[in-house]
């Protein structure tokens, strides 16, 4: 249930408990207790869908702290050749680069280099394979 489905069981059950107030005192028993039930399943529902729209802004928020995450760190990247790497205080690439696919996912996963001709790099995790591409001085 969403958040408006919730706040319309609410409303439903202030209704129903206005109407409560408004029976007449010799109205059958019955019929009290019956208003009484609609009520009380109204609130329980709508206890459910403001249950399930908290647990959904918290996944949303979580989402939004991990996205604001990856931003900073790709804000702490510089670009060169079409690839994005790690710099130094002057904004200066150094060591190797970061795997683009992986970057699309929010993932920052460095370039390996193989040992093995013809296509010296590749990333350790997606395993894509991308030739000889740059690589800076660390000076650390």
């Amino acid at each position: 249930m969403d958040i408006p489905g919730a706040l319309s069981g609410v409303s439903t059950a202030l209704t129903i408990v206005k109407q409560l107030n408004d029976i007449d005192r010799r109205v059958d028993e019955a019929g009290f207790k019956l208003k009484i039930a609609e009520a009380t399943g109204a609130l329980a529902e709508a206890k459910l869908g403001l249950v399930d729209a908290q647990e959904d802004i918290r996944s949303k928020d979580a989402e939004i702290s991990s996205l604001r995450a990856s931003l900073k760190r790709r804000e702490e990247t510089v670009e060169r050749f079409g690839y994005r790497y790690r710099c130094d205080a002057s904004k200066e690439p150094i060591g190797t680069a970061f795997c683009p696919i992986c970057m699309e996912d929010g993932h920052f996963v460095l370039t390996i280099r193989l040992e093995q001709s013809g296509r010296p790099y590749a990333c350790p995790k997606c395993k894509a394979n991308f030739g000889f591409i740059s690589a800076f001085q660390d000076p650390g």
